[in-house]
């Protein structure tokens, strides 16, 4: 009973502070509970897997080349006093006769002329051509020439060539947290670089002239053409004028041409052959060009330095394969006539096995997106690649080598990532 009272008092009170706040319309309902549990934590997806997309530049593969070459131009033959035999010199050439040689001239009125040919003084040929005012003696006979230059210089040239720059492309794979600040990925990586490489070098060689003496029959003229090229059977152009000197026309209007052999006759066969062996040069071009696929695959261990900045090792093996194209051109220029040139060509595909090491620093602007910049090195060993020569005109055989060494290789590599 002593509780009783005190109690209704209590709650009357209570019951007229609410009615009074009612009245008032001052009764707010208690504040909404924020909720920042929405339960799906397992449906949004972690991602784990890097995409890198950049630009990778190695120091260019070493390169050396080896190996004797041969080089000749057209060579006449063996037999020297046969008559009637064709012969190719690098100078010009010498050819059998062409007996009743003609040709029919039309006129601009659709008129036509014929000319025909002399006939062709015996142990002589009409058909034949020289290049060079050099070949002229002072007797009016002509020298024809042949050559053929044997490489004696068999050293090693070499050519480290500058950096070679490709694109490459990474996947890495999350494979879990080795601390609080270090993480663990799979890489891997695929790259391609380009490969070239290119020398030159004046080389010793032993030059074999063969020189073929041809006698002259100068047709009425005082002398040999002193403009050669010369190509005989010829004639000159004279353009036709009456017994006045003014010019004849046909019926269309044009002047009549006419024309007047000038053939310069040679004998058919040499009348004397000299072979000479005296030392001389070649010009050697040594050429690589190609390009090298880069697999990689290993390990990756992250530190991470701040929430958006992280330093990455990566180390593991590369598979390469390289394509090469090798080419070797050798020049040899003759005293008094045109360059004599030969060429050999070679094709290669190897794969090659070794490892590699990348230290690279990566920048994250967002959890799925950033940069990266680093070093790298591989080394995949290196190969041989041979260039095979036969000589066309003398059946020579001759080879070049080219080393292609991959190992060593040292460059940067920059880029940007994308995490999914």
């Amino acid at each position: 009973m002593k509780l009783l009272l005190p109690t209704l008092g209590l709650l009357s009170l209570a019951m007229c502070t609410v009615a009074h706040a009612q009245e008032e319309g001052q009764l707010s309902a208690p504040p909404d509970e924020i909720i920042t549990d929405f339960g799906i934590e397992e449906y949004l997806a972690i991602p784990k897997y890097t995409l890198s997309i950049g630009v990778r530049t190695l120091s260019g593969a070493k390169s050396s080349f080896t190996g004797r070459g041969y080089v000749s131009s057209f060579q006449p033959g063996s037999d020297f006093t046969t008559p009637g035999v064709t012969r190719i010199y690098q100078d010009g050439n010498v050819l059998a006769n062409t007996p009743d040689y003609g040709f029919v001239i039309t006129h601009g009125d659709g008129t036509t002329t014929p000319y025909n040919a002399a006939p062709t003084p015996a142990g002589f040929t009409n058909t034949w051509s020289f290049l060079k005012l050099a070949q002229e003696r002072p007797d009016n006979n002509l020298d024809f020439h042949s050559y053929a230059a044997d490489v004696v210089d068999s050293g090693l040239h070499q050519k480290n060539p500058g950096m070679g720059t490709g694109m490459e492309l990474l996947v890495l794979r999350d494979m879990g947290n080795l601390g609080k600040k270090i993480e663990w990925k799979l890489l891997f990586g695929a790259s391609l670089t380009d490969l070239k490489s290119r020398t030159s070098d004046t080389l010793a060689a032993s030059v074999t002239t063969i020189t073929d003496t041809y006698l002259t029959n100068l047709n009425g003229a005082t002398a040999l053409p002193a403009l050669p090229p010369y190509t005989a059977p010829s004639f000159k152009q004279i353009p036709r004028v009456d017994s006045t000197g003014f010019p004849v026309y046909d019926s269309s209007g044009a002047q009549i041409i006419d024309y007047s052999e000038t053939t310069i006759y040679l004998g058919d066969h040499p009348l004397s052959r000299t072979t000479t062996i005296s030392p001389g040069t070649v010009l050697n071009q040594w050429e690589l060009k190609g390009a090298y696929f880069t697999f990689r695959l290993g390990p990756s261990i992250s530190y991470l330095i701040t929430d958006h900045l992280r330093f990455t090792v990566s180390a593991g093996a590369a598979l390469v394969y390289s394509g090469t194209s090798y080419n070797v051109i050798q020049t040899y220029q003759p005293e008094g006539a045109d360059t004599v040139v030969s060429t050999a060509n070679d094709e290669e595909a190897k794969l090659l096995a070794g490892y590699f090491v990348d230290v690279t620093m990566q920048y994250d602007f967002t959890d799925r997106t950033g940069i990266y910049a680093g070093a790298g090195f591989q080394d995949t060993g290196s190969y041989t690649q041979t260039a095979d020569l036969t000589d066309s005109y003398t059946g020579s055989h001759a080879s070049y080598k080219a080393a292609i060494d991959l190992s060593g290789l040292s460059g940067f590599r920059m880029g940007m990532t994308f995490r999914f």
